[in-house]
């Protein structure tokens, strides 16, 4: 697709469903008019990448706070601490060790499809990640979905048999398959005694006003008003539909690179990496609202 030039922003879609590259601007100095072009090819593409600028955590944070509030981190969100002291609004995604502890969160193992902290009733509407460090010996890229094409291109039958319905987000396990810091597994095993938010399947975006499938993730999601063999029957349907190859686009990170995804209507993913390869992020989230 053709390079889109407005108030000296360039968009270059990346070709597959969802992404663009956003260039011409000064990230450490954006003027209104920018603003409104980059949010423009944010809404209309789902996920724009920023690339081969040099910045800082101050200019990062700024930058954030163009498109709202600033969402909190995880780790913030169970503990009331973060990672990162002097900037609050800043979580390090990393498998990096200092002195035999960890730096950061996630590791380098494979993460699974997810929505980002969408356990809590107002998950972050922007997630915005700032590569450090990447791994030299490859890996660690990260795939997104277009979840308003997966939920177009649903049949009409499985449409209308979740219209109307909620799941339960589980809030007790990370994306890399740990438990939070603050939270406990329900002894009894139940998905429906587990921790989390209620959302409906299908959200409607408040500024762009299309549906999209709201799913967060697989792990012990369970649907509102179902015996369980029902629940995960259904959402083995639904996960199965959203994944296809059709609806995705992967990043592959370079030094410097920034990603700005929409969490209500994408999702997203990381490949592992080996351990031994050093790879730090520094993400921001932009404050959301409760889905309907």
């Amino acid at each position: 697709m053709a390079t889109v030039t407005s108030n000296n922003v360039r968009v270059t879609p990346t070709g597959a469903a969802l992404g663009a590259d956003v260039s011409g601007f000064d990230i450490r100095r954006v003027t209104s008019d920018e603003c409104l072009a980059i949010l423009k090819a944010w809404l209309d593409h789902l996920v724009i990448r920023i690339r081969d600028q040099v910045f800082v955590d101050d200019d990062h944070v700024r930058f954030m706070r163009l498109f709202g509030d600033c969402g909190g981190t995880p780790l913030s969100v169970f503990t009331g601490r973060d990672h990162i002291g002097t900037h609050p609004e800043i979580s390090r995604i990393s498998n990096i060790r200092e002195n035999g502890k960890p730096i950061g969160a996630l590791g380098a193992g494979d993460l699974i499809w997810h929505t980002d902290m969408s356990y809590l009733d107002e998950p972050p509407s922007a997630s915005m990640l700032h590569a450090m460090e990447v791994p030299s010996k490859g890996g660690g890229n990260t795939s997104f979905l277009n979840m308003y094409l997966a939920y177009e291109q649903m049949s009409e039958a499985l449409r209308k048999r979740v219209e109307g319905l909620r799941i339960k987000h589980e809030g007790v396990h990370s994306s890399s398959g740990t438990v939070r810091p603050g939270t406990k597994v329900p002894e009894s095993g139940d998905v429906r005694d587990y921790s989390g938010a209620w959302h409906p399947i299908v959200r409607t975006h408040p500024e762009t006003g299309r549906k999209a499938l709201f799913l967060g993730r697989r792990i012990n999601v369970y649907v509102e008003g179902f015996t369980v063999p029902e629940s995960e029957a259904l959402l083995d349907e639904l996960w199965e539909h959203a994944c296809r190859p059709q609806f995705s686009w992967t990043q592959q990170w370079q030094v410097h690179d920034m990603i700005m995804w929409d969490n209500r209507c994408s999702m997203h993913r990381r490949d592992a990496f080996d351990d031994d390869d050093r790879r730090l992020m520094h993400r921001a989230v932009v404050r959301g609202d409760q889905p309907y």
